[in-house]
């Protein structure tokens, strides 16, 4: 038998099943589907514009469709319509919704009444107060009030349960968005139970999902620019008050130009050291002449140094030289015409001054000397000269040295003045460029917003929802053929697997796979019918045809051992059948019977041979021997027999313990033939040796001739 026939004689064994409880399931599946929730599904169509409006932001360098960009772009909505936020808003506003327009009398556009009152149902008295049936949008923020993470939170649950209206799951599921083609045109289908329900939740959603991009898009832009302009304010203020703060500090420290003003006083140190020079060799040079004429004066004439209108006109004539000197000396490259007339005057009066001077003295020598041992006037003349011009000398050397000690000043003043300005300004140019830097981004961010409105203003339903009349196709039919089906294969399944790992011996080609013996006949189990008696005849017949087909005429003696391994199974009516059959072929059969003709614990049995000469007169004899598993069969009756039948029941488990028997039979058979007979099997495994058995109905034949793939024969 092949494996597909095999196969299909297992298929049909069990006919009656396959048939049965598939349609039993099949009428299970009608009755509990008869009230089965019909589906509406209704869509809306959304024109986005991302790809249309694409590189005609005036900011963008690159104008050409970057088809990521515009992919990204596209999904970017659809995630966003699918995102948790959104949906969490859809949930809350069609509860809402539906709870302010529902009616419990009457179908509407909003729910159907059956569903109203499922929906009121379930909702606790505490929710039901924060409806307000005047408003959606306050009744949205009773229920965002009353909301809280917590399981028995009514609200909380409604979105995170497993309501099929309002969950996230089941929202989640039931929303499909879909890109027509390569467009930028979204589609958005949605189907529940209920079409109100299908029309409110696409006619809510084609608004949330708009101001919740929106939100999303210019969110972050605004956010961006409200920091940027926070920063320009805050960096402004520090910038104007560093340019104060230097303002300050060169009105402070008198400095209007700091290059300029350095390089002007290094000249004035250079031109400071020159006079300088210059002042103190004539200051030296008067000094020393004044020296020498004075020790020549006698004690009368150097008495005039203490005279009080002398040092009056000295000191007169010291103080105009200190103001010319002054002048000449601060004020050298001054092009002011008031400093110029007083430099004429005191110059004026210098002259004045002097020439009194020397009229003074010219008095003094005619007064205080005389002829007798006194400078004569020209010593005197000489000497005025030479003090008049180391008094100049003096105060231009005073002013010098003011004008050093000033210039010192400066030095002191200007030195550290340079490295605060350098800090102070470098500091301002640090904050000017942050500031442009930061002008420069907050203008982005404001062209970007420019452009994000311009692309969000383009979002528009262009097929809004409608009111779905028609329900879809019933799935009732796909339902009872799926469990039909399904209750087929689960049957074909466990056979599988029984075929697979039941070790039950059952028929020929199960035991012959087990056991790896050869089976050549098969004897039904006992049952009263007045067909019995036919089918033993019938199945002794095979038998024995088959077990004589190994007799050996050259022989002295040709014997057949009957083994079993179970104690409980009846070899005795199968060696007294074909003990019949062959007699009724006028055969001389003996059949030696354990029990009545020896005994399997006896020495005759088990080492002498006096058995052969019992078994040497007859044409065939039966040897039939207990149960191997409890008694040992001598190696002798294995090896001489002309074949040797094992008796197996078709409805035993092939045990462990009976593969070691199987084994050691064959191993002590020395080459003796070892064929299987199977008792106890089902009339179709006994059909397998016999042919057709009675009864001979129409039915019985047409089922076998199918069982046999007889096709072109049916009911012959």
């Amino acid at each position: 038998m092949n494996i597909f026939h095999y196969i299909f004689r297992a298929i049909f064994r069990i006919k009656w099943w396959l048939l049965i409880l598939p349609l039993a399931f099949a009428f299970l599946a009608i009755y509990m589907t008869q009230n089965l929730d019909r589906q509406y599904k209704t869509d809306i169509t959304i024109y986005t514009g991302v790809i249309s409006s694409y590189g005609s932001d005036p900011g963008e360098s690159n104008a050409s469709q970057d088809w990521n960009v515009l992919n990204n772009s596209i999904q970017n909505i659809i995630n966003t319509i699918n995102s948790k936020e959104t949906i969490k808003r859809l949930s809350l506003q069609l509860y809402a919704r539906l709870m302010i327009h529902g009616d419990p009398d009457r179908d509407n556009v909003y729910i159907s009444s059956k569903h109203y009152k499922e929906l009121l149902a379930i909702t606790p008295k505490d929710v039901r107060v924060l409806i307000d049936k005047s408003s959606e949008e306050n009744t949205v923020r009773n229920l965002e009030k009353y909301e809280k993470a917590d399981r028995d939170n009514f609200v909380y649950g409604l979105f995170n349960w497993n309501h099929p209206y309002f969950s996230y799951g089941s929202l989640r599921e039931n929303i499909k968005i879909s890109r027509i083609d390569n467009s930028d045109i979204l589609q958005i289908n949605y189907q529940a139970n209920d079409p109100g329900v299908a029309y409110q939740t696409l006619e809510i959603l084609s608004k949330v999902f708009a101001i919740e991009y929106t939100n999303l898009q210019f969110g972050s832009t605004n956010n961006v620019i409200r920091y940027f302009e926070a920063e320009l304010a805050r960096i402004g203020s520090e910038l104007r008050g560093q340019e104060d703060s230097l303002t300050n500090y060169n009105v402070a420290n008198r400095v209007i130009n700091y290059d300029k003003q350095t390089e002007a006083i290094a000249l004035l140190d250079k031109e400071y050291e020159l006079r300088h020079q210059d002042v103190l060799f004539v200051f030296n040079s008067s000094q020393a002449a004044l020296k020498q004429l004075e020790s020549g004066m006698d004690a009368n004439m150097r008495a005039i140094r203490n005279n009080t209108e002398f040092l009056s006109r000295m000191n007169q004539i010291a103080d105009i030289n200190y103001n010319i000197s002054k002048i000449q000396t601060l004020h050298a490259d001054s092009l002011q015409q008031k400093l110029g007339a007083d430099l004429k005057v005191l110059s004026k009066e210098l002259d004045e001054k002097e020439k009194g001077f020397r009229t003074f003295m010219d008095q003094y020598t005619e007064q205080k000397y005389t002829k007798n041992g006194y400078p004569n006037s020209k010593y005197v003349e000489q000497w005025v000269e030479e003090l008049l011009k180391f008094k100049r000398s003096e105060a231009e050397l005073n002013v010098a040295r003011d004008f050093k000690q000033e210039l010192d000043h400066k030095y002191t003043q200007y030195s550290p003045i340079g490295s605060v300005l350098k800090r102070k300004e470098r500091g301002i140019s640090f904050t000017e460029q942050s500031y442009l830097s930061i002008l420069s981004s907050l203008n982005a961010a404001r062209l970007r917003l420019k452009s994000l409105e311009m692309n969000s203003a383009t979002l528009k339903v262009i097929n809004p929802a409608s009111f779905p009349l028609n329900a879809l196709p019933y799935g009732r039919k796909m339902i009872v053929i799926a469990v039909f089906l399904g209750t087929i294969a689960f049957i074909l399944g466990i056979l599988l697997i029984l075929e697979l790992f039941d070790r039950t011996l059952r028929d020929k080609t199960r035991t012959e796979r087990i056991t790896k013996g050869k089976v050549v006949a098969a004897f039904p189990k006992a049952r009263k019918g007045k067909n019995n008696k036919q089918i033993e005849e019938r199945s002794t017949h095979v038998l024995a045809n088959r077990l004589y087909g190994f007799y050996q005429g050259s022989t002295d003696v040709n014997f057949i051992n009957v083994i079993k391994f179970s104690s409980t199974l009846d070899t005795g009516k199968l060696t007294d059948l074909l003990m019949q059959h062959w007699e009724s072929l006028g055969l001389n059969v003996y059949a030696y019977k354990e029990g009545r003709d020896f005994t399997a614990d006896s020495r005759a049995y088990l080492v002498d041979q006096g058995w052969i000469n019992q078994l040497a007169p007859y044409d065939i004899s039966l040897v039939k021997h207990g149960s191997m598993a409890l008694m040992a069969i001598p190696s002798l009756f294995l090896e001489k027999a002309m074949v040797n039948l094992l008796v197996l029941p078709a409805d035993n488990i092939w045990k462990m313990e009976d593969e070691l028997l199987f084994s050691d039979l064959l191993e002590r058979s020395a080459g003796t033939p070892t064929v299987i007979c199977l008792m106890n099997a089902e009339k179709y495994v006994v059909e397998e040796f016999t042919g057709m058995l009675p009864p001979f109905t129409f039915l019985r034949r047409l089922e076998y001739q199918l069982a046999n793939f007889g096709l072109t024969s049916m009911g012959k």
